[in-house]
């Protein structure tokens, strides 16, 4: 094991729909440079509802390589399927990748997380990031972050995207956690800040190898009706734990 690495294993979840074009070169990607940290990993792969092929081609996949293991869930639901994931991961950090988002210095920058912090997030809003989305999608982003400040003051820059967090931190609020669709691993990591622990941010590259398989104007109205039912559901919670 690399010296600098803070763990001796990882986990590495991929939520799957509709990649069967992408799914197997990316996989032998992310295989390779989870191999070339010489240390113990396992790959989730998190399948929710596909219409095309990807489902037969993760379960070909899974069989043939032990270090991968397939989960499978009917409906289509990014959350959903990141949290299943997150929940089947064994190992101390768990890293969260998409199939068309993966980074192996993201991935040493994880191993090496100082103990003084529970995750690492790979920001697209710090000044070094490179993101060549659309235009829309960035403002977006933008928006989405300011929303997040004024409804959870939160400190942290992006939610979305490349993140690790340590298994105990995950382990001890996912149960928590009531957004599935576009918010899950946004409201996890609110909720593991709010209890006073800290988060690195550094930056992120983005280049899209494709399309994005979500209408961002769909996305819209449910993301904030979605945001402020938390904004309540948060609110309850401390009130509960204030009458204690």
């Amino acid at each position: 094991m690399d010296s600098n690495f803070t763990f001796n294993n990882f986990s590495i979840v991929i939520p799957i729909y509709n990649e069967e074009e992408i799914l197997e070169e990316s996989l032998n990607n992310v295989m390779s440079m989870c191999e070339r940290t010489n240390i113990q990993f396992e790959i989730i792969l998190s399948e929710n509802g596909s219409t095309d092929n990807t489902k037969n081609i993760a379960s070909e996949i899974a069989k043939s390589n032990k270090k991968i293991r397939l989960i499978e869930h009917n409906t289509p639901n990014y959350g959903e399927a990141l949290k299943r994931g997150f929940l089947a991961c064994t190992n101390e950090i768990i890293i969260s990748f998409d199939i068309d988002y993966y980074s192996e210095k993201f991935l040493l920058e994880c191993l090496r997380l100082e103990s003084e912090f529970s995750g690492i997030i790979a920001s697209k809003r710090l000044a070094k990031s490179e993101d060549g989305r659309r235009l829309i999608r960035k403002i977006a982003t933008g928006s989405f972050v300011i929303i997040l400040k004024i409804l959870f003051g939160t400190n942290l820059s992006d939610t979305h995207g490349m993140k690790g967090v340590k298994k105990t931190s995950v382990d001890r609020y996912i149960q928590k956690v009531i957004s599935t669709q576009d918010l899950f691993d946004t409201e996890l990591l609110i909720r593991i800040e709010k209890s006073g622990q800290k988060f690195k941010e550094v930056p992120a590259k983005i280049n899209e190898i494709r399309p994005s398989v979500s209408v961002i104007y769909k996305r819209i109205p449910r993301t904030i009706k979605s945001l402020l039912n938390l904004r309540f559901v948060l609110y309850r919670e401390s009130l509960n734990t204030k009458n204690l």
